[in-house]
């Protein structure tokens, strides 16, 4: 009786184990490589800092184009807070407003190691 109930709770102890979930990723697969950052000067012309919208991402393939604004997932056509997505590109997308053509180039992800990422410990 005491045999069979140890074999038991260490089978049930087995397949709790095998049905754990696996340890998250370090890395996300499908995320985008930091972009490098680039200098006022060298920025593209019709970027500005000051842009009423933010890409997050975009995506281009041979059955279509999407772009992330701000969280939110559009195909050409689609309009987000006035603005119409009119194309989109690998680094950037386009929208229109009341005839006013805007280029929104992706946001770029600033590297964990870049010091105006890092916190002040210090500060509160």
């Amino acid at each position: 009786m005491m045999r069979s109930l140890t074999l038991s709770i260490a089978l049930l102890l087995c397949a709790s184990t095998a049905l754990a979930e696996p340890p998250p990723l370090r890395n996300n697969p499908f995320s985008r490589p930091p972009a490098p950052l680039i200098s006022d000067a060298a920025r593209p012309q019709g970027d500005t800092s000051t842009s009423p919208l933010i890409v997050i991402a975009t995506m281009v393939s041979s059955t279509g184009a999407l772009a992330n604004i701000e969280g939110q997932v559009l195909r050409p056509g689609q309009e987000v807070r006035g603005y119409v997505l009119k194309r989109v590109y690998e680094n950037r997308a386009v929208f229109e407003r009341d005839g006013n053509e805007l280029t929104v180039y992706v946001k770029p992800e600033l590297e964990e190691n870049d010091v105006r990422t890092r916190p002040n410990p210090r500060r509160r």
